[in-house]
């Protein structure tokens, strides 16, 4: 095996220190990048396939790497983190025979064969699906099949406790390129990610019509890192701090979610609850109001829309003054905090009711909201004798 591998490098190694493309013919030129393409599967399956035995070995170690991680990366030209994720997908593979052999054939790449084998390490149900998605649709679609898959959960509680997961890696970074250019690099929930979006979105139009009228015409991704810096130090004046002024709904997040999804509380395989364009997220996040950007929330059945609650701006303005005046601090316990507070729909949420009237709202805390959107809590008692309940088998909450 070693030899005719060695035989088949020293054939491509020297048909490319004498190639000259100009002297073939455009449509020679296609047949050849398609058996590059080919042969490159091929190669990336094999070191994939090969890399968990590799790590049996202590060849990393004599060579001095850290790990059989760095050991591959060293080798194969790459970063870190795409190592490590070449050893989990090989470790993936070893239960999931299906995908290993479609590797091996060289219908998958590498690429593929990751985003399959996380979603069917989950469910390993959906494998032949996940296949006939690779082989039907472009690798966008298949990536929105498999974050699907992954989203389906087998209760509201584990569909949360993703979530929660994801929040509680959250980073935001950043450094500078050898230019000496500015990097930014961020890991945030979806719905978090949707509302950065929209609003970059919303104050990018602005710049670009300001630009317009001055005559200089650059690309949509410049206006846009133009709009995060104005959005991030209040340059554009829109935002109401220091200006006297309120920004307008510029900023507007669409949710998508299953009807039998929203009655039931979570995603099953085949439902979806996502942001078009950023991905799934929990049934919970499509039930509480994003409160710093205008939510609509589209309620499907099939492919027809049963119904569409704008959620952002669903309590009337003489509600909310009332709300703030009987809420003016979290209504949990013991609880005093009295900045940034949410309107929690308690009893019924909004999207169920479709009304917004005092009785059926409450002002709590982001941390408390979130145990209840999220980790299970229950609110009980109403205005004056609010309870937070612990979920089933669950420790109670210190709310102070």
């Amino acid at each position: 095996m070693i030899a005719v591998l060695k035989t088949a490098r020293r054939e491509i190694s020297r048909h490319l220190a004498t190639a000259e493309p100009e002297r073939v013919t455009a449509a020679q030129a296609a047949e050849l990048v398609e058996l590059f393409a080919e042969v490159e599967r091929l190669s990336a399956a094999g070191r994939v396939l090969y890399a968990r035995r590799a790590a049996d070995s202590t060849v990393w170690r004599r060579e001095g790497h850290r790990s059989a991680a760095a050991w591959m990366a060293a080798k194969t030209g790459t970063g870190l983190g795409e190592a490590v994720a070449s050893m989990k997908t090989a470790e993936a593979l070893e239960s999931l025979p299906s995908i290993s052999e479609a590797l091996r054939r060289g219908d998958l790449s590498i690429s593929q064969a990751r985003e399959i084998t996380t979603a069917a390490a989950v469910h390993p149900e959906a494998e032949g699906a996940l296949l006939k998605a690779a082989a039907e649709h472009g690798f966008r679609g298949l990536r929105d099949r498999c974050a699907q898959v992954r989203a389906a959960s087998s209760s509201a509680r584990q569909e949360s406790e993703r979530y929660r997961a994801i929040h509680a890696s959250r980073y935001f970074r950043h450094y500078s390129e050898s230019d000496g250019a500015f990097r930014l690099d961020a890991r945030l929930t979806p719905d978090a990610g949707a509302k950065v979006v929209s609003a970059i979105e919303a104050e990018a139009k602005a710049v670009f019509e300001q630009a317009r009228k001055s005559g200089n015409r650059e690309g949509s991704s410049a206006y846009a890192a133009d709009a995060l810096v104005a959005l991030v130090t209040d340059a554009s004046g829109r935002s109401g701090r220091g200006s006297g002024k309120r920004a307008g709904p510029g900023a507007v997040v669409h949710i998508r979610v299953d009807m039998s999804a929203l009655q039931r509380g979570h995603v099953r395989p085949g439902e979806s609850c996502e942001i078009p364009g950023v991905g799934p997220v929990p049934v919970a996040t499509a039930t509480k109001a994003l409160s710093d950007a205008f939510v609509k929330i589209f309620v499907t059945k099939g492919v027809d829309v049963q119904s569409v609650c704008h959620v952002g701006r669903s309590v009337p303005a003489h509600v909310q003054s009332a709300l703030e005046e009987r809420d003016p601090v979290c209504i949990v316990p013991d609880c005093e905090v009295a900045h940034s507070l949410e309107n929690h729909h308690w009893g019924e949420p909004y999207v169920k009711c479709r009304t917004s009237t005092l009785g059926g709202l409450a002002r709590m805390c982001a941390w408390h909201h979130d145990l209840v959107t999220y980790g299970g809590h229950e609110l009980t008692g109403g205005p004056g004798k609010w309870e937070l309940q612990p979920p089933p088998g669950g420790a109670p909450v210190d709310t102070g």
